[in-house]
């Protein structure tokens, strides 16, 4: 007999509190990590090794190939395999790379290939890890799904700052420590991924199991039947080049070249700023479940013009940081918006594999943004790495409300 309910034996398993509860504490384990993770690789770039910014825009993308490819992989995977059993095994090869990290900085000293190579290893295994991850939530939720995303993602990203402010003890802790601290973190999101129900995170088979590229392509065709899902996806993208990427690569050099900033005050910032991010979902909940996510997504790209502005005049610490806490709100409610309105509009059997499409378009954005804005910086100056991002914004919205129907369509998920 399958597992399910007593009414209805045959049904699949119903989630429990405690499901829930381990796949939120295994996740915001998991983005502590992967917040320690990218704010070591800046760090040890920009701070500890000095590089300039084409280097550090170069590095910021070779880390990021490897999980670009897997990414589509795991959305396949994650749509036929047991999305709680490949968290777990995720979550334990993780652990293992800021070990070894740990043996290489202690025996031969830091360099800028073994940044790459260990940014490349978790990189990877985060790429793999997301879309299943982000499939699994549908499984494990028993309430409103825009609610349960908003949640979810003001809980990860609360917990995460902690990564963030292991960070900035570097210079205190020493960078052994820290690593060995963020293998701790990924450790113990294994164990809170154990305590959820095996029975209820078994996917149903794939239309062609075994056959990662059919499977692939079946989900690019029903991407491209789902115009809201599509055009969200395809908008989003263009957003994250310039707004992720001057977010790894500006925003540092701004913080060290134009206010003379150490790692304490940067990891103090990017907290601040992920604050920002966090009480915008925590107020964003209070309006939810919301008719017209897609035309909130198109407003904040107007508001972010003017944070944009602001902090290209490089204006004192105090006004930067009150720009940084706006700038933190306009990333949370974009990209809230988004994923709530592709976790709601993709088809239930191709879900991993479109929500694989957003994370991918999402995370590659940010190191090719990194790429263009670091070379922008080392011809140009650090100002000069937020004019791209300002002009883009307004091209998003003039798209977002001519060109779709964002600004119109009614959200309709349960």
């Amino acid at each position: 007999m399958k597992p399910g309910n007593l009414d209805h034996p045959g049904d699949p398993p119903q989630p429990r509190r405690q499901d829930f509860a381990g796949y939120l504490t295994g996740s915001a384990l998991w983005m502590a990590g992967i917040n320690l993770q990218q704010f070591l690789i800046t760090w040890m770039l920009v701070g500890m090794l000095a590089e300039p910014g084409t280097r550090v825009g170069v590095a910021q993308l070779l880390i990021a190939l490897p999980g670009f490819a897997l990414m589509l992989f795991g959305g396949s995977i994650g749509d036929r395999r047991d999305g709680r059993r490949l968290l777990i095994q995720m979550h334990l090869l993780a652990f293992l790379p800021p070990l070894v990290m740990v043996l290489f900085v202690s025996s031969a000293g830091l360099s800028y290939g073994l940044v790459i190579v260990f940014g490349i290893v978790i990189g990877a295994l985060a790429g793999f890890s997301e879309p299943p991850r982000a499939a699994l939530l549908n499984r494990v939720t028993y309430g409103h799904i825009q609610r349960t995303v908003v949640l979810t993602t003001a809980v990860s990203a609360t917990i995460g700052l902690g990564g963030t402010w292991l960070g900035g003890r570097i210079d205190a802790f020493g960078l052994s420590w820290v690593l060995v601290c963020q293998a701790i973190l990924f450790a113990t999101g294994a164990l809170a991924v154990a305590a959820i129900a095996p029975g209820l995170t078994r996917m149903q088979p794939a239309a062609h199991p075994g056959r990662t590229l059919a499977d692939l392509r079946d989900g690019f065709r029903v991407l491209m039947q789902t115009p809201r899902v599509r055009d969200v996806i395809g908008l989003n993208f263009l957003s994250s080049i310039f707004n992720a990427g001057a977010w790894f690569v500006v925003y540092p050099f701004l913080v060290t070249r134009s206010y003379d900033g150490d790692a304490a005050l940067l990891a103090v910032l990017t907290i601040v700023f992920f604050s920002g991010s966090i009480a915008s979902n925590v107020g964003l909940l209070r309006f939810l479940p919301m008719a017209r996510l897609g035309r909130l997504f198109l407003l904040m790209q107007i508001t972010r013009v003017a944070l944009f502005a602001i902090l290209w005049a490089e204006p004192p610490l105090w006004l930067m940081v009150i720009a940084t806490i706006g700038w933190g709100m306009n990333m949370g409610i974009t990209s809230t918006t988004a994923r709530i309105m592709v976790q709601s509009g993709a088809p239930e059997a191709h879900r991993a594999r479109i929500l694989s499409i957003f994370i991918l378009g999402t995370v590659s954005a940010a190191p090719l943004g990194a790429l263009i804005l670091g070379a922008v910086i080392d011809l140009s100056g650090v100002r000069a790495g937020f004019l791209p991002g300002l002009l883009i914004s307004i091209v998003i919205f003039v798209a977002g409300l001519m060109a779709t129907r964002l600004w119109t369509d009614r959200d309709s998920s349960p």
